[in-house]
């Protein structure tokens, strides 16, 4: 079946489907054809290579969820009979690949997957369920006669091998357990249906972990390469903590939330996760539930400071509602804005006058904004509500002036006395702009008691890069001397008391990540030139030795001027493995996403923050100054890295000089030159 078959198919499809465009197989693409067919007037449901929340096995190809047959778990395998070689005791195949034989079990792989699907739906429903749950093989290729005939009579062929015979069959439904829906008069016998929707919670939104293929397509590597290691990370970093994974479900309708959370530990994921499982309860609520299609018109915002974050966040919430609903966000519901879109948006509706302040982030824009507010409230209060938001999402709150909560505060609707839903994420440590942190009961926000949540583990960066920046960032090794901004952030007795960090001596050390890894490098050279020709050195290096995708790679440093050059030399090096350079400062292409396929980012540290890459070269770490926007700076440009991070520099001071003292502390030898 081609895939223009298939999106006919599913076009057209009653029952739901979600995510047929990872149907990347003809075979693969048949089956799912023909179990839409099948099950195409009941409410069944047909998940297409569905990850679960803790689970790190390879997803099955299809699971059918269906009120009344319960929860069927579905391999397939688009081979034909040449393909196999031989068939070993206990069903393990050998099958041919072009020049290599793969031997795999594919019985032993969907009952694995079966089963730990039941697992994870017992979990969610907080005690064993009383559902069917059944696992199928799927030859598409292959017909029953054809495998007697080959392999004998006595041949491994248990009752849950299915073969093209059944895919065609127009009885398919009923072999697969279920009752003729079509010619039955009387009541159909379905399952415990408050158990069944647990299964979508087992499944939980892991999906805003992964790269589709055409942005990660698998290729081969090199072993003992950074690009074979940073390939296999891709693929291991694709499961929620249980953490991220409770806040994800969390229904925070009623009031105000804060979310504050080392650097890496998923806030923007949790947003993305919270805020379209949000938008499904909205529509459920006005009656456009899994299986309904009437219209409702809830309306969501999530705002941040940096316009190059918008487009991630876009997509990472597309990506999550998608995933559980099997459509797109419905048009016009959500908005993802900067707090500077938002106020030109609003803006040219009337609500205010544009702002006309020499800063556009300035603390006055906000102050005249509240004031033409509430004039507009008086004169048009049905037009302000129909403008309004019924929950706001803040991701990286700790660039915001308290002035612009109360701005955002009032734009929340609230009914009958009710709380504003204002959810703000925020880090104290990415602090950039050196930002008070807003006095939330001044604010008239109550995120007190349960309303205020920490994430304490970082999953991003390994913990030899994170220990070196925060040491760097609370002025560890300053000697003091500089402006060491540890009052300005966050509580580090409270950090200390939580277990997070320890007291080494006068030395933290970060007990929030639980990955280990190569510590960061340091490359020293006596002037902007040298430092330029290392940078380049590296990327050849990186991407073409160490076979890394140049998408994996960001190269970072403070100010604007830098990035522009940096850019210029890196793009006139004609580095063969380097499609082109992302110039993240760029007016045509702030807008655009980071680390797109084949391109180099290039980018500030604050038009970095959000994103996060395996590789990073941070880059004239001497003009980060120590001061608070510089440590702060500098600790997000180190924290965006996974796994790899170096840091040059063309003179030894400023947070250099502390930065190599930390080296030294975190342990193993420094790279120079």
């Amino acid at each position: 079946m081609t895939k223009a078959e298939l999106d006919r198919i599913v076009a057209g499809a009653r029952c739901q489907v979600n995510g047929p465009d990872s149907v990347r197989y003809n075979g693969h693409r048949l089956v799912l054809g023909r179990l839409i067919q099948a099950f195409n007037n009941s409410e069944s449901a047909l998940l297409c290579e569905p990850s679960l929340a803790r689970n790190t096995l390879h997803p099955p190809d299809l699971v059918l969820i269906d009120p009344e047959i319960g929860v069927h778990v579905i391999e397939v395998k688009g081979i034909t009979l040449e393909q196999i070689e031989r068939i070993e005791a206990g069903g393990t195949l050998h099958v041919r690949y072009a020049n290599r034989i793969a031997r795999a079990n594919p019985i032993e792989q969907v009952r694995n997957a079966m089963f730990a699907i039941r697992d994870a739906t017992s979990r969610a429903f907080g005690s064993d369920v009383a559902l069917p749950f059944k696992y199928w093989v799927v030859f598409p290729f292959l017909r029953r006669q054809s495998w007697i005939g080959r392999f004998g009579d006595g041949a491994f062929r248990p009752p849950e091998y299915l073969f093209a015979d059944a895919m065609e069959s127009a009885d398919l439904a009923r072999i697969l357990g279920a009752s003729d829906r079509a010619a039955s008069l009387g009541p159909i016998r379905v399952c415990p249906l408050d158990q069944l929707k647990y299964v979508w919670h087992a499944f939980g939104d892991t999906s805003v972990l992964y790269c589709t293929p055409h942005q990660r397509e698998a290729r081969p590597t090199r072993d003992g390469t950074l690009g074979r290691q940073f390939d296999q990370a891709a693929e291991a970093y694709k499961q929620l903590s249980d953490d991220q994974q409770r806040l994800s479900a969390a229904n925070w309708d009623g009031g105000p939330r804060q979310i504050r959370g080392v650097a890496g530990s998923g806030k923007t994921i949790v947003l993305a996760n919270n805020l379209a499982r949000h938008l499904e309860r909205r529509l459920a609520d006005a009656g456009d539930g899994l299986f309904g299609d009437r219209p409702a018109q809830p309306r969501i915002l999530a705002v941040c400071f940096n316009r190059t974050l918008a487009p991630f966040i876009r997509k990472k919430i597309n990506i999550a509602f998608e995933q559980r609903n099997g459509r797109p966000v419905p048009a016009k519901m959500v908005d993802v804005l900067t707090i500077n879109q938002l106020t030109y948006k609003l803006a040219q509706a009337g609500v205010w006058r544009s702002q006309n302040v020499q800063n556009p982030r300035d603390i006055v824009r906000a102050i005249q904004c509240l004031d033409q507010l509430d004039d507009f409230r008086r004169r048009s209060p049905q037009r302000l509500q129909s403008l309004a938001y019924d929950a706001i999402y803040v991701d990286e709150g700790q660039d915001f002036f308290e002035e612009e909560f109360r701005l955002l505060k009032e734009l929340c609707r609230v009914k009958d006395g009710a709380e504003p839903n204002l959810y703000v994420f925020y880090d104290d440590a990415q602090n950039l702009y050196g930002r008070s942190r807003p006095n939330w009961q001044s604010l008239g926000l109550n995120v007190l008691g349960g309303r205020s949540v920490v994430m304490t583990q970082c999953f991003r960066n390994t913990q030899p890069i994170v220990e070196t920046a925060f040491n760097v960032l609370y002025g560890t090794c300053a000697g003091g001397s500089g402006d060491v901004p540890t009052k300005r952030f966050a509580d580090i007795a409270s950090l200390e008391q939580k277990g997070l960090i320890r007291n080494d001596g006068g030395f933290w050390r970060i007990e929030f990540t639980p990955r280990t890894g190569a510590k960061p490098r340091l490359a020293l050279a006596t002037d902007v030139d040298q430092e330029n020709q290392l940078i380049v050195a590296r990327l050849r290096w990186l991407t073409g030795e160490q076979e890394v995708r140049p998408e994996d790679i960001q190269v970072l440093t403070f100010s604007r001027q830098r990035v522009t050059q940096l850019a210029e030399v890196i793009a006139a090096a004609n580095i063969p493995t380097i499609e082109a350079v992302h110039l993240a400062i760029d007016e045509k292409q702030k807008d655009q996403p980071l680390g797109q396929k084949g391109r180099l980012t290039v980018s500030t540290v604050a038009s970095a923050k959000g994103y996060d890459a395996y590789c990073v070269l941070l880059a004239s770490a001497n003009e980060f100054k120590t001061d608070v926007t510089g440590r702060a700076n500098f600790y997000v440009g180190c924290t965006r890295a996974i796994e790899y991070l170096e840091v040059f520099a063309y003179e030894k001071k400023n947070l250099v000089v502390e930065f190599e003292a930390a080296l030294e502390r975190v342990g193993d030898s420094l790279c120079k030159g």
